[in-house]
């Protein structure tokens, strides 16, 4: 098949995987099941054949760091020790895959729902491991599509390889201690500004903190925010017009299709639609939130991206500081 096709597979089955997530929770007349699994869901994108033979190794790896670690998001939601231990996931999902040379979200998606889950401190702990379990139900709906993806083109392998090789103080480990320490500062910031979806703050962060290079960063930033803004004035349309649930989810499916069609192309453009779809998501669980969701979006963009700018310029000034000892 050429490459459009491929590209409009991959999408299909981004959309199979959110809309079989969607319908599990209708079928059991839980809406918390359906949004979590689409959480869950977004694990698809850690299938990136560009890693060649370890694109199979990557999704497991992820897979294997989600079970692990949503429970104990779960756990220390709301407390102090949340914000510790998104320290030390950053540092030990974006040194696992940065070592193992994978391409793709890195430790994006791993972050962006541990941290949601662990800012979730209000609802009751067996509620929360619930939710951990709705989660990993859809990274797996989503690893069996990733899996179907591989074997109609590529047929790499079903590996689990890790280079076991002890921990070693290098640029791969600097950046990865860079990236936690900020990851972290932002999920802490978020925290005490007591913003809904606070975790927000957390996700554009290490959206610029992925950047290679300051110049990388600030155009990241740039597209991040213009994508921000644009999305949140779409998902405001949305929020205004639309209220009927079934339509909220066509929307989400559709969305997700049109991610997973365009990021591969376009860092802009994707990044402009998932602005929307996790807005969408929690108006289908928290409607009485109404646009203050848009508001704290705005918000946590444009102080959280800052804060990865931060980062960027502080491992650049530790690089250059390295050379010249």
């Amino acid at each position: 098949m050429n490459k459009i096709n491929r590209h409009i597979i991959h999408a299909f089955l981004g959309m199979s995987s959110m809309a079989i997530s969607l319908l599990i929770g209708g079928f059991f007349n839980n809406q918390w099941l359906g949004v979590m699994s689409c959480f869950g869901a977004l694990t698809l994108m850690y299938y990136v054949p560009a890693n060649q033979h370890k694109t199979i190794s990557q999704l497991l790896i992820v897979d294997v760091i989600s079970i692990l670690a949503l429970p104990i998001s779960a756990l220390l939601a709301g407390s102090m020790f949340a914000i510790l231990w998104i320290g030390m996931l950053a540092f030990i999902s974006q040194y696992i895959l940065t070592k193992e040379k994978m391409f793709g979200p890195q430790a994006f998606f791993i972050l962006m729902i541990n941290g949601m889950l662990s800012s979730l401190g209000q609802i009751s702990i067996i509620t929360r491991l619930l939710f951990a379990l709705y989660i990993i139900l859809g990274a797996v709906i989503a690893t069996v599509f990733a899996l179907i993806e591989n074997w109609c083109y590529e047929k790499y392998a079903i590996t689990f390889r890790l280079d076991r090789e002890k921990f070693t103080y290098n640029i791969e480990s600097m950046r990865a201690i860079n990236y936690s320490i900020f990851a972290m500062l932002a999920y802490f910031i978020g925290v005490q500004s007591h913003l809904n979806n606070y975790y927000w703050l957390l996700v554009s962060a290490i959206t610029i903190l992925q950047a290679e290079n300051i110049p990388t960063a600030r155009h990241r930033q740039y597209h991040y925010v213009l994508a921000g803004i644009v999305g949140c004035i779409f998902a405001l349309l949305i929020y205004t017009t639309i209220h009927q649930k079934i339509l909220l989810m066509i929307i989400a499916v559709i969305l997700m299709g049109i991610i997973c069609f365009a990021m591969p192309k376009s860092y802009l453009i994707g990044n402009f639609f998932t602005t929307p779809i996790a807005l969408i998501l929690f108006k289908l669980v928290r409607p009485e939130l109404g646009t203050n969701l848009i508001i704290t979006r705005l918000i946590a963009i444009l102080i959280g991206t800052s804060i990865g700018i931060v980062g960027v310029i502080a491992f650049d000034i530790i690089l250059r500081q390295q050379k010249l000892t």
